[in-house]
């Protein structure tokens, strides 16, 4: 009997220690209380309420006045976001993370400014040399190590593209400050213009290849390479089932270099169909001598060149951000089909605008200086923002805005952040 109880305590302990070395659950609260205030000298296209994307097009009323031409401010919280960075026990191997993040920026517009909003939910396992990560974060062609760092929330949209999406990533590290990721991904509240579960019905998901190389604390560069395909419409233009798709490409070639008082970051970026990414363009009807092809579409090109600068004061920094970015229309003949008020044409019901953002936009540029303040927990920053869009009169026969005119919007926005 004494041998027994001898080894139950034996046993007993081996138990105790396994569980005091097993690692426990671990969640840290992050995010940070937001707040805008800012004013527009033309009514301009928002996103989530206050983020800036280009100024609108000329509106006319009954007696030849643009309403457009209309200044207006707006002071939003919406922004403020809350975050949970989770580590845990080892699964198959390897560390395991994970992070829950939402903000209150609903889905569009100041009516739904305070519904949460889901922004990121993943977990990770890491093996060291290559890691697995399943859930919703950023889109690869935004890239966390190098985006724009303006006061307007949305950090360089249209110029920069801007996306989370459900994905699977599977990264490996052959060496030091170098890494290869793949990646399979859906789309969530970043979706493409048009209607809705376009990439759902293709045929397989969104691919992506990205190489980054480098540090941040000094020279960092990165590639990345994607391809989609969409099913525009389930029906053509006679309601009839139709399984026509359409595959385009897309990519990004990033770089930062940053010293003790300067960093440096541009990016150049082209694709076709990238308005999940928040970028101007989207698809038109294709045609053939003029004449609109049955539920057949074409990818509209979008590119853009950004820079943005700053200097690395504790305290205060300076920076200005730049870009321009341009609609290159299809690459075969193509058209932005409009609804028909003749009930005998095909599809005169159909309006394919809605396929497109910023489709009549030939040319974006941008401009945005601004200065920031940090004391302890809180960022305050002050940015002007010149936008620019040219608008198109008509269109080519690849669906390039033509006949140009260039309409401005100036926005002054105070920002603050209070870290937690």
């Amino acid at each position: 009997m004494k041998k027994l109880i001898l080894s139950l305590l034996a046993f007993g302990s081996l138990l105790t220690n396994a569980q005091e070395t097993e690692k426990k659950i671990t969640v840290k609260t992050y995010g940070f209380i937001g707040f805008d205030a800012f004013v527009d000298s033309r009514a301009s296209l928002n996103v989530r309420g206050s983020g800036l994307i280009y100024p609108l097009g000329p509106e006319m009323d009954d007696n030849g006045n643009d309403i457009n031409n209309r200044s207006k401010f707006d002071f939003t919280a919406s922004i403020t976001r809350i975050g949970f960075a989770i580590k845990g026990p080892d699964a198959f191997g390897a560390a395991t993370s994970a992070k829950i993040e939402a903000d209150f920026a609903g889905t569009s517009g100041n009516n739904r400014d305070f519904a949460v909003r889901l922004r990121q939910a993943f977990f990770n396992l890491d093996w060291g040399k290559s890691s697995l990560l399943a859930g919703q974060t950023w889109h690869p062609m935004f890239i966390p190590e190098n985006f724009p760092a303006t006061v307007n929330f949305v950090v360089g949209v249209p110029f920069h593209p801007l996306s989370r999406a459900p994905q699977l990533r599977y990264t490996v590290k052959p060496a030091d400050n170098f890494s290869i990721a793949l990646f399979a991904l859906s789309q969530g509240d970043f979706i493409n213009k048009g209607i809705m579960e376009q990439v759902e019905m293709s045929d397989f998901p969104e691919l992506t290849a990205q190489l980054k190389y480098g540090s941040t604390k000094d020279f960092w560069i990165g590639a990345t390479l994607g391809i989609k395909q969409v099913q525009p419409t389930p029906l053509n233009d006679n309601m009839v089932v139709t399984k026509n798709k359409l595959t385009s490409m897309h990519g990004n070639l990033s770089l930062r270099y940053t010293t003790s008082a300067v960093t440096f970051k541009a990016e150049g970026v082209y694709g076709g169909n990238m308005t999940n990414m928040v970028m101007i363009g989207g698809l038109a009807r294709k045609t053939r001598n003029g004449n609109p092809v049955n539920a057949e579409y074409e990818a509209i090109r979008t590119s853009s060149i950004w820079t943005d600068i700053h200097t690395n004061g504790k305290n205060v920094q300076f920076g200005v951000f730049a870009a321009i970015s341009n609609n290159h229309g299809t690459e075969g003949e193509s058209v932005i089909y409009k609804a028909d008020t003749d009930p005998s044409t095909p599809g005169y019901e159909i309006d394919e605008s809605i396929y497109t953002l910023g489709g009549n936009i030939e040319k974006l540029y941008i401009i945005s200086p601004r200065i920031t303040f940090t004391s302890g927990p809180l960022k305050l920053g002050l940015e002007i923002n010149r936008t620019v869009a040219s608008y198109g009169s008509g269109y080519n026969e690849k669906s390039k805005p033509i006949n140009t005119k260039d309409y401005g919007n100036t926005r002054l926005v105070l920002g603050f952040r209070y870290y937690f």
